[in-house]
């Protein structure tokens, strides 16, 4: 244990705690892993032992938002409800988070948003997590016949395509100061009634 007293994972944990008050007060640019190791008031030997670089700290904070993003998400996919109330459910409050941190964290948000066009390992695995989880509620409503005749790999894509301006870092960043909720609403149910009257290529 290191003198602070703090565990290797408090270490950690704290570490990303004070860089995201940082990052909030000065921007994402401006913080440097020797500030945070003085802060500690560990070596930045110590500090270097969990993240070796600026960015993997960066990183890390990101991967933390996109996980509980993730955790929030599996929520709903579990709820007893009818699966096509909760394919809308789903992308409200995956909108939803996405919007509330471009708000209340918009620096935070800028450096997500740099790792997302990257396409870091992190975020690749956010992405498939959210596939999976909107492939469950597909395959949910087919089974109760909410859907009808259609694979549910396409659906998962044609939806996520349809309404990738709620949901792309970019794309949510430009349209942050609007109401969109019950546009997205409507653009969902409009997509889940039209694939019971036609059959995707």
């Amino acid at each position: 244990m290191p003198k602070t007293g703090l565990t290797s994972e408090e270490i950690k944990e704290k570490a990303l705690q004070i860089t995201e008050e940082k990052i909030r007060y000065y921007g994402f640019e401006k913080f440097r892993l020797t500030d945070i190791a003085r802060e500690l008031k560990v070596s930045h030997a110590a500090l270097y032992n969990h993240f070796p670089d600026k960015a993997a700290l960066l990183d890390a904070i990101s991967e933390r938002w996109l996980t509980r993003m993730d955790n929030t998400l599996q929520l709903i996919t579990q709820k007893e409800a009818s699966p096509r109330q909760l394919i809308t459910e789903w992308f409200l409050k995956y909108h939803e988070l996405k919007k509330e941190k471009v708000l209340n964290d918009p620096e935070l948000f800028k450096s997500f948003n740099m790792a997302a066009e990257l396409l870091k390992p992190f975020i690749v695995q956010h992405l498939h997590n959210l596939n999976e989880q909107l492939l469950a509620l597909v395959q949910k409503a087919i089974a109760a016949g909410e859907i009808r005749g259609q694979s549910p790999e396409k659906v998962v894509q044609l939806l996520l395509e349809a309404t990738v301006s709620f949901h792309h870092p970019r794309m949510v960043l430009d349209h942050k100061d609007e109401q969109r909720e019950q546009l997205l609403q409507k653009i969902v149910e409009v997509l889940l009634d039209g694939l019971n009257n036609s059959t995707l290529p």
